[in-house]
């Protein structure tokens, strides 16, 4: 029985070729955890902790459950936990989760506004009716207000807040009020979505009528359908590569880890970095030669023009100076071609040139079947310029020939 998630649709969104090392091949790879993740694992740890004692009757004081934090912290560190800030060390980070508790307690404190259902509660349900593709998450808490409102919260401590549109698209917690009303179908008849941002001390709120959850699911499946139907898992680059645990064995990153498993002296050295190298040293290079051939032409051009000569010679070619006449018209959007139009049936011939194709007028100019007056009317139209081709050719002395 296939069973989804939020986060999994999201790494098949996010790279497919990172689903399939994920979810289809398994590729076992070392845990990275980061400080940011640590901090909200800790962070839930202990609100887990505080609504627990509440359900059971205790509300716990602010430094209970800040000494608790503590001891969580303490007990689950390991040096194996990435500090990318180099201004943060991991006591600040400590430090930041007290504060983001002590506001959530000044904030709610006595912790009765609603009552709890229950804290890291697991939801499953099938999306098909044949209820072989089932969804699975963790409600952070799930709670009842008074009026009998169902609550549906999300706890995030991390910077980044999104825009009120960006939580009323959010599938995540839509996909747990699926959840939660297929296993609370009588009593959770009204839903409502709500986040805690601990690190702005905000709350945000969204709700989902039933038709939008409908779709939601309809959308679901076809993204599930599209993921089981993929043999191909196409890898996309974009910052998430970045953070990916799987680069050594991803096409896109391999060759990076083969070059500094080498040593550093050897690694310019090594073929495809060779390769790579002197491509970019060609493509530079053509890039400036392409510059300087411009300026060259124009340069032999104006030389022509000052000389009255259509050839030049050089020491071993002969660059021959074409000098083209061109003519162009009025083109659609420019209010002359509204005019020309005007003339043209005025003249009895926009019928020959239906719906003003510059091409055919030409061609009739060129030709002379048109009187004298209507080609002349039609002259203040054509823009005259010219343009130059140089050909060269290796130059051939008449002695030679």
């Amino acid at each position: 029985m296939p069973m989804y998630s939020h986060s999994r649709l999201s790494v098949y969104e996010t790279c497919p070729r990172q689903f399939r090392f994920q979810y289809v091949d398994k590729v076992a790879v070392p845990e990275v955890e980061s400080v940011e993740m640590f901090l909200g694992s800790r962070v839930h740890a202990a609100l887990q902790d505080l609504y627990d004692r509440v359900r059971q009757g205790t509300v716990p004081a602010l430094d209970d459950v800040l000494a608790g934090f503590r001891r969580d912290w303490v007990k689950e560190w390991t040096p194996d936990i990435q500090i990318s800030r180099e201004d943060m060390t991991a006591e600040d980070y400590l430090a930041l989760g007290g504060s983001q508790l002590t506001t959530y307690d000044e904030r709610y404190r006595p912790f009765d506004q609603e009552r709890t259902v229950a804290v890291e509660r697991r939801v499953s349900f099938p999306l098909d009716e044949t209820r072989k593709i089932w969804m699975q998450g963790y409600v952070d808490r799930l709670s009842v207000t008074r009026e009998g409102l169902w609550q549906i919260h999300d706890y995030k401590t991390g910077r980044w807040l999104p825009s009120q549109a960006d939580l009323d698209r959010d599938r995540q917690l839509a996909l747990y009020q699926i959840g939660v009303q297929r296993q609370f179908p009588r009593q959770a008849r009204d839903v409502e979505l709500v986040w805690h941002y601990l690190a702005h001390d905000l709350e945000m709120r969204s709700r989902r009528e039933p038709e939008a959850l409908r779709e939601l699911e309809t959308r679901t499946l076809a993204l599930i359908d599209r993921i089981q139907a993929d043999t191909a898992f196409p890898l996309l680059e974009g910052p998430h590569c970045a953070r990916c645990s799987y680069q050594s064995r991803c096409p896109a990153w391999s060759h990076l880890f083969t070059q500094e498993a080498l040593p550093e002296a050897e690694r310019p050295l090594e073929d495809g970095a060779a390769l790579v190298d002197r491509l970019a040293a060609l493509r530079a290079r053509r890039r400036e030669v392409k510059a300087e051939i411009g300026q060259a032409e124009a340069d032999l051009i104006a030389y022509a023009r000052a000389a009255g000569v259509e050839a030049v010679f050089g020491t071993t070619h002969r660059a021959r100076i074409a000098i083209l006449r061109t003519l162009s018209w009025p083109k659609q959007g420019d209010p002359r071609r509204a005019e020309m139009e005007a003339i043209l049936r005025a003249g009895g011939r926009w019928e020959e040139v239906a719906e003003l194709n510059i091409r055919a007028v030409a061609k009739k100019l060129a030709s002379g079947d048109w009187p004298a007056d209507l080609i002349g009317s039609l002259d203040p139209f054509q823009d005259r310029g010219e343009t130059a081709r140089i050909s060269l050719r290796r130059r051939q002395d008449p002695e030679d020939s």
